[in-house]
């Protein structure tokens, strides 16, 4: 069975972020600078296993604080509080419960509102992708309300249009984008648009932003957006601790130059301590990558460096 996911999901910076709150949290950590990673590590609890959402480290990449976001759901904030809690007691780290309130505060200190910025995650076809379910994919697909449902149903949907608030105006306005201000009556033109995705036809309003046929097609574009800022932005970091190994090997010539084959753990254990702490990367498959372009080992990497402290690499 497919779960659905009520919380606009989408992707930034490389993650997969499940709601527009988490969006608007990653945000706020950026619009600071302060250093964050999503959804890190798994915790046993003990009676359950539980990952966190956001890890905030300190400049000398040491963590600070696990953060939690939640909905303004009372038995989701209560679930999520308890967890944090033995968190906090089974691992001795700072745990913090975030839900609407306390973003509410925190953008109190942003040039710009949490409104727009919940706003921007829902709109956005560049981080988002499914923001509704349609079909097999919804929650409610092929389930039929009782009658005491479809009652109170009737008696909610009068009420609204009886009163002249901002839910009226909303479901006026809904009728109006759609095209229809009474059933049967078609109020805007149709036009015929070829989705950016499979390429197949597909009839919208004119007015309408629509690119694509379906959710499934937008889905799949949002996914290639942020794969290809991801590739690139992993380009760029490799590039950057080539650069790094190079301008390390010619600081510690010397210690390079000197070491055996069967010492290289003891002389590249500073370096990779740097390029843990200044690109986030501690994996040696990854550094390793960065210099040859696929994993060659410790071996090739101090070769490479004795090569650069003695000219043979520019």
């Amino acid at each position: 069975m497919i779960k659905v996911n009520r919380g606009y999901a989408g992707f930034y910076k490389g993650h997969y972020l499940r709601s527009s709150y988490e969006y608007a949290y990653a945000k706020y950590l950026d619009y600071f600078s302060i250093h964050w990673r999503y959804e890190e590590k798994v915790f046993d609890l003990g009676y359950k296993m539980y990952k966190p959402d956001f890890f905030l480290y300190d400049k000398d990449n040491r963590l600070q604080k696990i953060v939690e976001i939640k909905s303004r759901n009372k038995e989701a904030k209560n679930n999520a509080r308890n967890s944090l809690n033995t968190i906090e007691e089974k691992f001795n780290i700072k745990c913090e419960l975030i839900s609407y309130e306390e973003l509410l505060k925190l953008y109190k200190e942003l040039p710009f509102s949490l409104t727009s910025t919940i706003n921007e995650w829902i709109t956005s076809s560049n981080t988002t992708i499914n923001k509704a379910a349609y079909g097999e994919l919804n929650g409610h697909y092929n389930l039929k309300h009782n009658n005491d449902s479809k009652r109170k149903i009737g008696e909610h949907t009068k009420k609204l249009w009886a009163s002249d608030g901002t839910a009226k105006q909303r479901m006026l306005e809904g009728l109006r984008n759609s095209g229809l201000a009474q059933k049967g009556k078609l109020k805007k033109r149709r036009q015929t648009r070829f989705c950016l995705e499979c390429k197949k036809k597909f009839i919208v309003i004119e007015t309408s932003p629509q690119k694509f046929c379906s959710q499934s097609c937008a889905g799949k574009d949002a996914i290639k957006r942020a794969t290809d800022i991801y590739v690139g932005k992993r380009k760029e970091i490799h590039d950057d601790i080539k650069e790094y190994i190079i301008q390390w090997s010619n600081d510690h010539r010397e210690i390079v130059l000197a070491t055996p084959l069967n010492r290289i753990k003891t002389t590249i254990k500073p370096l990779l301590k740097d390029i843990e702490k200044l690109f986030d990367v501690k994996d040696m498959r990854v550094i390793s990558k960065a210099v040859f372009g696929e994993d060659q080992g410790r071996k090739e990497l101090i070769k490479f460096m004795q090569n650069v402290c003695n000219e043979k690499v520019c």
